[in-house]
């Protein structure tokens, strides 16, 4: 009897989860555990021609889940909300959203350009705004319940070196997350984060084999190593499962004990 209220707490079945920058590293890891949890639907937002676009789909074709693929350009306002009204045309019902969507730049604050600046807010903040704006509306309209995943990271709270422009975003995603919060709670939509650390992706794999950085980090981090995609995804289920019924605005650190040293 346990087990059986423990499989119906963390249960997805049935559930739909509509995934940004699914194809990335994090993003794949995560979409590929919810289809593992028990997704019926994973909708990939990704870009036209993305080059991982397969290997997401032989991932969540591969553990038996159904995914389906909607491209458009996330720092194109009008054709983000142009996809999601294709993807309410295919039929899809919403009940998870996932945001994972992502770019770095590292640059000095007095050498940051306008380029950086405008490809960051774009894609780190403001279709983060944009999908979260379209499910809830959507969610809103139907008188449903859905839960809202977004990536943050550790830099929503220590800012970093060479970084700013990141940074900034990040704290940004951490301020929606719990102004969203605010005003859905109550109408039974959850938005939280994950904040992640340091984590072993292509993003950061310039860094993984720079001595100094690894040293930094190595002495930085209490567990001494790198984060992997899969360890975002206990968080991730717990935050989207249907048992986690009373936690909103809050942003979960994953970081190796980066954070709290």
């Amino acid at each position: 009897m346990a087990a059986q209220y423990l499989s119906n707490i963390f249960s997805l079945e049935g559930k739909s989860a509509i995934v940004t920058g699914g194809t990335g590293g994090l993003g794949s890891a995560l979409a590929t555990a919810l289809a593992q949890a028990g997704v019926s639907t994973i909708v990939s937002i990704e870009l036209p021609n993305d080059p991982m676009s397969s290997d997401l789909k032989s991932k969540i074709e591969g553990v038996g889940g159904k995914l389906l693929q909607f491209q458009c350009d996330l720092r194109n306002a009008k054709s983000l909300r142009e996809c999601y009204q294709s993807v309410w045309d295919a039929g899809v019902v919403p009940d998870i959203l996932l945001n994972c969507a992502g770019v770095m730049r590292r640059n000095l604050c007095e050498n940051a350009t306008d380029e950086e600046l405008d490809l960051l807010l774009e894609v780190n903040v403001k279709s983060f705004y944009i999908s979260m704006q379209e499910f809830g509306r959507k969610l809103l309209s139907l008188g449903r319940p859905g839960k809202i995943v977004n990536i943050a990271s550790v830099t929503s709270y220590q800012a970093g070196f060479n970084t700013s422009v990141y940074s900034s975003t990040k704290g940004a995603v951490m301020q929606m997350t719990k102004a969203f919060s605010n005003e859905w709670a109550s109408k039974g939509i959850q938005v939280n984060a994950i904040c992640p650390g340091f984590m072993k992706t292509s993003m950061t794999a310039q860094y993984q084999g720079d001595q100094k950085m690894v040293d930094y980090l190595m002495a930085r981090v209490p567990m001494q190593r790198w984060g992997e995609p899969q360890d975002l995804v206990p968080a991730m289920l717990f935050l989207a499962a249907p048992g986690n019924t009373f936690t909103s605005g809050a942003c979960l650190i994953v970081d190796g004990g980066y954070c709290g040293k």
